[in-house]
Order: structure tokens, then C-alpha cells, then sequence
């Protein structure tokens, strides 16, 4: 079974996507960007997902980046005092 990345962020990001995905049943792991002596990525990391899950995979993950146009004021805060 060959892996293929779907999303690459930094690590933070990189989990949230792979918590998102195996809620819906994607199989995943994480990869590193490239090789580093840091015990953190220093180059983010990479969600990985296998070959027949890859199009199911950017399917949900173009679905939660889809945005909207719409555009919320900003309200002022009042200072007490």
C-alpha cells in the first residue's frame, strides 16, 4: 500500500487535519517535510493517506476550507472606566 499526502502544514495544523479525517473514517499518519535534527518538524508535517483513500480525503478537506463571502463587522469594544 503506497501513502500519499493530502494536506502538509505545520504540526499543530497537521493533527487537527488528522483528527478531522479519521473522525470520518480516512485512514492516516503523519510524515515529516524533510529530514531534521530538531526534535519538533522544523519543516511542518505531512498528513498522509492511502492511495485509494486520496480523492475521499480532498473531497472533506475541500469541503472545510470552502468559505463564504460573507463579511462580519468588527463592533468596538467600550471601555468601562
Amino acid at each position: 500500500m503506497s501513502w500519499h499526502a493530502c494536506w502538509s502544514a505545520p504540526a499543530p495544523e497537521a493533527h487537527l487535519v488528522k483528527g478531522f479525517l479519521e473522525q470520518r473514517g480516512v485512514p492516516c499518519v503523519l510524515g515529516t517535510e524533510g529530514p531534521s535534527i530538531y526534535p519538533v518538524p522544523a519543516f511542518g508535517l505531512r498528513v498522509l493517506v492511502p492511495e485509494d483513500w486520496l480523492p475521499v480525503a480532498r473531497k472533506f478537506l475541500e469541503r472545510r476550507r470552502r468559505r463564504t463571502n460573507r463579511v462580519l463587522p468588527l463592533v468596538p469594544r467600550r471601555r468601562s472606566g
